[in-house]
């Protein structure tokens, strides 16, 4: 039968069967979403820094707070880990790092959104750039000044390993290497991320595209055979990427998961993906204020983390890599297992479309890394709540060092010992007759309220070293390091010579080397020493004192008052 036999044999629609006059759509309400809060919903101090950026940056709150999540998650990487069902499936674990999009037409402020959340990791990396520069630079002296015949070990033949953060615009190899030697994993953001997933369709870079997402995955090993640069296995990869989109060319991506094509699940790891919107503009000063200090220790404090947790049960990942392992307490894990049950059902639908069924299956681990963030690091529990069972400390002096005369050089201090996983510290407070830090009862004791030099006028050394040690989970002990001494010709030896010991001859001085020191009396009830700690200790909240000296005197000096 021709094809015009079967036009013409076609039965005729009648009026009732025809489609109906279209209905406009002008009428139709628009959802309105629900308002963003984020002080509410997120822990301090992200949530409060993420309102306080947007309003001053006039940006959109949904990208500050999402920006600051990566950034937390970044710093983490996989030092801790979450078992989200630890009865029945026990080795199931899940890394922190989070994938998330911004999306924005363009000028809605995502690139300034997402260099304001990662400044703090951008200071961190300076930090490691110069302690690489540093231990390559003692490397290539090493190598240089070693002769013919000097035992040479196997770290003396390769330069030392090269410690990051952060991962720009870098090729897969490159990234493998930094990967290797930083196992705790790394972050990356992209302001335009479509543009490096464009590459990624072209038939050369498809092994690429396969290494990204299994970096994803957070706990997965790799292997990187390269004929010209060798082999990397990574035993643990793992990468938080944060990016920005417009959505017209996010469209085609969302078109094509939808049908099918290329839908290898690459859309879908991007769980935090939030839309947002410039608000009306309004100029808003606001007085200075903590919060982006605050965020940033908390930052710099993710990075010590796993020090600290030292008490929590560890995991064997591979030999040699292991991690501590936290899990929901009873009740929030039943409330997750209901809700985990509910998400699999939905998604085992035969009615579920593949795109969704896709989001709700990766869903499950999503929940459980959110809640590992926002409980625990951003909340500050594992800086107060959980045990510790090593006492690693230093003391800070300022005999031929200048890291107390300075607020960065303490700053810069803390947060390497807090790398290093030092968990307290003990600043000199007191030292050649002068308290380091503003002290009413020196002042009325010898007339100077700290001592002279530079460094220390114009600010609290003793406030400082509290609050950002307190930040960092570094429990904080002031040093007494002269302990009961005193330069002879000290304003307090002058002033009070009835608080000193001395000999049965009268004498007071006991010379240290060339210096002339005189002792005072401990048991004297006005002795400076006691008022003076007391105030700090009720002032800054230290958990104990430190006083050097304190058990001996030199011979022949009477303690009697």
């Amino acid at each position: 039968m021709s094809a015009r036999n079967l036009l013409t044999g076609a039965p005729e629609v009648k009026a009732p069967e025809a489609w109906p006059t279209p209905e406009p759509l002008d009428d139709l309400d628009t959802p309105t979403p629900p308002a963003f809060g984020a002080p509410k919903l997120l822990p301090e101090p992200l949530g409060s820094w993420a309102e306080d950026t947007a309003v001053r940056m006039n940006a959109p709150v949904e990208f500050t707070a999402t920006a600051a999540l990566v950034a937390a998650a970044g710093v983490l990487g996989n030092r801790v880990l979450v078992a989200p069902d630890p009865e029945a499936n026990p080795g199931w674990l899940e890394a922190p790092n989070l994938w998330a999009l911004l999306v924005g037409e363009p000028g809605t402020k995502k690139s300034p959104v997402m260099e304001a959340a990662f400044a703090p990791l951008h200071a961190l990396e300076g930090e490691l750039h110069r302690e690489n520069q540093r231990r390559r630079t003692e490397w290539e002296l090493d190598r240089r000044n070693r002769k013919k015949g000097d035992p040479v070990s196997e770290d003396d033949l390769q330069p030392p390993s090269e410690e990051a953060l952060l991962s720009h615009d870098i090729t897969p190899e490159k990234l493998a290497d930094l990967l290797e030697h930083n196992p705790q994993g790394l972050v990356s953001f992209q302001d335009e991320l479509l543009g490096l997933i464009a590459t990624w369709e072209r038939p050369e870079k498809a092994g690429e595209r396969q290494f990204y997402l299994k970096l994803w995955n957070g706990l997965s090993p790799h292997t990187v055979r390269r004929i010209q640069r060798g082999s990397h296995y990574l035993p643990v990869c793992t990468l938080s990427l944060l990016g920005g989109a417009q959505p017209g060319p996010l469209r085609r991506y969302i078109l094509e998961a939808a049908k099918g094509w290329n839908n290898d699940g690459l859309l879908h790891r991007f769980q935090l993906c939030v839309y947002g919107e410039l608000p009306p503009y309004q100029r808003v000063v606001r007085p200075p204020n903590s919060l982006k200090a605050e965020y940033t220790a908390r930052l710099e404090g993710l990075a010590g983390l796993a020090a600290r947790l030292s008490g929590v049960p560890q995991v064997e990942l591979r030999p040699e890599v292991t991690r501590p392992v936290l899990t929901f307490d009873p009740e929030a894990q039943v409330l997750y297992l209901q809700w985990l049950e509910q998400t699999a059902r939905e998604s085992r639908q035969p009615s579920t479309p593949t795109i969704k069924r896709s989001l709700l299956e990766k869903q499950a681990g999503l929940v459980p890394k959110l809640a590992l963030l926002l409980h625990l690091p951003l909340s500050g529990m594992a800086q107060s709540a959980l045990p510790t069972t090593e006492l690693r400390g230093v003391w800070l002096t300022n005999i031929d060092s200048d890291v107390l005369f300075s607020s960065d050089r303490l700053s810069n201090g803390l947060r390497r010992l807090s790398r290093l996983h030092f968990n307290s510290i003990y600043p000199t407070v007191w030292n050649w007759g002068y308290t380091l830090y503003p002290s009413a009862t020196a002042e009325r004791v010898i007339g100077r309220r700290v001592d002279p030099h530079s460094g220390l006028q114009q600010r609290d050394m003793l406030a400082e070293a509290v609050q950002q040690g307190h930040r960092l989970g570094m429990a904080v002990i002031p040093w007494f390091e002269f302990g009961f001494m005193a330069p002879a010709d000290s304003e307090l030896a002058r002033r009070h010579p009835d608080w000193l010991t001395q000999r049965r001859d009268g004498s007071q001085v006991v010379m240290e080397g060339i210096w002339p020191r005189v002792w005072m009396n401990p048991f004297h009830p006005r002795h400076p020493h006691l008022s003076a700690s007391q105030l700090a200790f009720q002032r800054c909240h230290l958990a104990a004192f430190f006083f050097q000296l304190l058990g001996r005197r030199p011979a022949g000096l009477a303690a009697g008052v």
